[in-house]
This record gives C-alpha cells, sequence and structure tokens, in this order.
C-alpha cells in the first residue's frame, strides 16, 4: 500500500498515529493529483479530497479491471462517491454511486467570494424561478445543469436588515467577470436577479434547468463519467450519450 499526503506535517502525524497502530504503508509527501509511477500498476486507487477533474495519471498508473473510488466534485450543486474501472484501452469509465463530501484537491479549488470583481453589462430584474429551486432541486438536475453549462453555484443564506434571505450565486470559473446571484426573500413577487459580464450565465442556468426536465428529470444515478488520456466526459445512461467534454 502506498498512500501520498501533500502536507508534510500531516503526513508526519499519520506516520505516528500508523506506527501506533502496528501499520506500516509506504508513505511519501508530494502532489497526490501526480500518483506514483514507481509501483505501478496498481489494484486500487482511493482518493481522499475532492476532485473536478480527475488525473488521468491515476488511470494511467491502475491495471486493467483496477478501480478508482474518489469525491467527483462537478463544480455544480452536489458532489458524489465515483467508481471507475480502468480497461484495456486506457480509458476509465464509471458512475457515481452515492454521495461524497471531501475538502478539495488544492490545485483544484475555487474561491467564489461574496463580492465578485466587477464586470459590465450589469442587469437587474426579475425571474418566476425560485433560486432555492435550484439550490434543492437535486443531484440529477445539478449534475445536468454543470455538464450541459460548465458554471458553477454557491448558495449562501442568512438574513440583513431587509430580512431573511437565500443567494444563489453562479458564476464562470474561466471568467471572473461573468456572474449571477438570485436572491429569494420571504413574500416576495418573483425574485431578483443581477446578472454581470459578457455571458448570461443565469439564463444558461435556467435553460439548462428546463433541458434536464424535458429529459424527464433524470435521477443522479444515470449520469456516468469517461476519462480518456485527452480528457473526460460525462454522459447520461450510456458512454455514447455525451453531454459535455473537457
Amino acid at each position: 500500500m502506498t498512500s501520498i499526503e501533500v502536507d508534510p506535517q500531516v503526513a508526519e502525524q499519520a506516520a505516528k498515529n500508523l506506527a501506533e497502530s502496528g501499520t506500516h504503508p509506504r508513505l511519501l509527501v508530494g502532489d497526490g493529483a501526480l500518483g506514483c509511477a514507481d509501483g505501478e500498476p496498481y489494484d486500487r486507487v482511493h482518493v481522499t479530497c475532492g476532485i473536478r477533474t480527475i488525473p488521468y495519471a491515476w488511470v494511467k498508473q491502475t491495471r486493467p479491471g483496477g478501480v478508482i473510488v474518489l469525491p467527483w466534485h462537478p463544480g455544480y450543486g452536489t458532489s458524489h462517491a465515483l467508481r471507475l474501472e480502468v480497461r484495456d484501452d486506457g480509458t476509465a469509465i464509471g458512475r457515481a454511486v452515492g454521495y461524497a463530501g471531501y475538502m478539495m484537491m488544492r490545485s483544484q479549488r475555487l474561491k467564489p467570494g461574496e463580492d465578485p470583481p466587477p464586470g459590465k453589462g450589469r442587469r437587474h430584474y426579475r425571474t418566476a424561478l425560485d433560486p432555492r429551486a435550484l439550490d434543492r432541486l437535486g443531484a440529477g438536475a445539478d449534475l445536468a445543469i454543470g455538464a450541459l453549462t460548465g458554471l458553477r453555484s454557491h448558495t449562501t443564506e442568512g438574513a440583513d436588515e431587509d430580512g431573511e434571505y437565500v443567494r444563489t450565486w453562479i458564476y464562470d470559473p474561466d471568467d471572473g467577470r461573468s456572474w449571477a446571484v438570485a436572491t429569494w426573500r420571504p413574500g416576495s413577487v418573483g425574485h431578483g436577479v443581477q446578472q454581470v459580464g459578457d455571458r448570461p450565465v443565469w439564463d444558461e442556468v435556467v435553460q439548462a434547468y428546463a433541458q434536464w426536465v424535458s429529459w424527464g428529470e433524470p435521477h443522479w444515478r444515470r449520469y456516468g463519467l469517461t476519462v480518456a488520456p485527452d480528457g473526460q466526459s460525462i454522459w447520461l445512461d450510456t458512454p455514447e450519450r455525451v453531454l459535455s467534454t473537457t
């Protein structure tokens, strides 16, 4: 067994704890995204940090028939336990099998803030779509919206001088100047939307939601992922029905 930890202090404490328990795996300090070529092929890869983009090194270093299990966080909505099986052709294919929430891998973290950067084209309007609904529709909707748009979401709840609120932030991870925030308040007629930037991110989310509904609101268990040397793709029902490729 080989274990990799990026933080030297955490790795040192883990080594002490393992030694006290009588367990002596091979412990390395380094970037887990690179895996460990010295020791491949592996039968299993077990990841204990949130991952958005699966490093191909893990697939390459796992034998055909081997299994990779990881907390998959596509970026929009909830995160999932993803089980991938490596194939003879050098790809890994699998499905979401449950929920799993872990801190993100350091190199893949995004830091959405309460005060996004200024952007041009600021618009204010009202929408009939309750922003709370987008946060509570379920993981099937989250996966569809995330795959179709590539956008990220972040929901906050609280109260201010105007009363209670729920705010859903939508933002483009590649363009910090394109974002939107929709706000729910009790008793309000319609919900306020503020949209900024060249990309109409809120409109895209609403369209993707409508697309998910038109498909019959598929459950999250119907989605899967394929990881190949040139990227990864999210699919619905079968690997041939690709929703997005990155």
